[in-house]
């Protein structure tokens, strides 16, 4: 009888833990929103002629880039893997993706403009799904691995496009890094899809 009375209060303490907001790991992804502030005035600064900041948003993109990998680690050596941060974390991701994505349509016009559309559908499809989930099934599905792969690939396809010139980028390595990231987008979207349906499949058997 302890030894299960001692299993339900870590139990209850564990889904306690998974329910908080205010963690290390959570304040990271969310700093990572927040940088997306700075990160626009400097676009709109290189939108104006003053290139000579585009080594400042570069250094910006990857301090952006080294809290999606700290908060992660932040969260598992503290064993601060919550409801929230499963949700937050892919959010904190798309904002920053999408701030860059609209600096390259300016640049770019088309390509980046299908890119952006069809990215925002799916991801609004996916957060409502998600929300729906976590108050309905109190269930927080994380990103999937080829999701990470897709944001991991489209980070560095997107820093080609921006430092092309600075950095003497060809373009067949341009093009084909954004096409890598369209199939990783297309391979990261089945998973999803396929994930959903099957757990909405459980629940229906269940």
């Amino acid at each position: 009888m302890r030894f299960k009375h001692r299993k339900r209060v870590r139990k209850k303490r564990l889904q306690t833990r998974q329910d908080r907001i205010l963690t290390l790991a959570n304040a990271i992804s969310i700093s990572r929103i927040f940088l997306t502030i700075p990160l626009v005035l400097i676009f709109e600064d290189i939108a104006h002629g003053m290139t000579e900041k585009l080594w400042q948003a570069f250094l910006l993109i990857i301090i952006i880039v080294l809290t999606d990998f700290l908060d992660g680690y932040v969260a598992r050596k503290a064993e601060e893997i919550t409801n929230f941060g499963k949700l937050i974390d892919p959010v904190a991701d798309k904002v920053c993706m999408m701030v860059v994505l609209i600096y390259l349509i300016i640049s770019y016009k088309l390509p980046f403009l299908i890119f952006f559309l069809t990215l925002a559908i799916r991801d609004i499809f996916l957060i409502i799904i998600g929300v729906y989930l976590m108050f309905s099934q109190e269930e927080v599905f994380q990103s999937n691995r080829s999701g990470k792969w897709f944001i991991g690939i489209s980070a560095l396809m997107m820093v080609f496009f921006l430092f092309k010139n600075p950095l003497n980028i060809p373009g067949y390595i341009l093009w084909t890094s954004y096409l890598i990231s369209c199939l990783l987008f297309i391979f990261s979207t089945y998973e999803y899809i396929r994930r959903y349906l099957r757990y909405f499949k459980q629940l229906e058997t269940g």
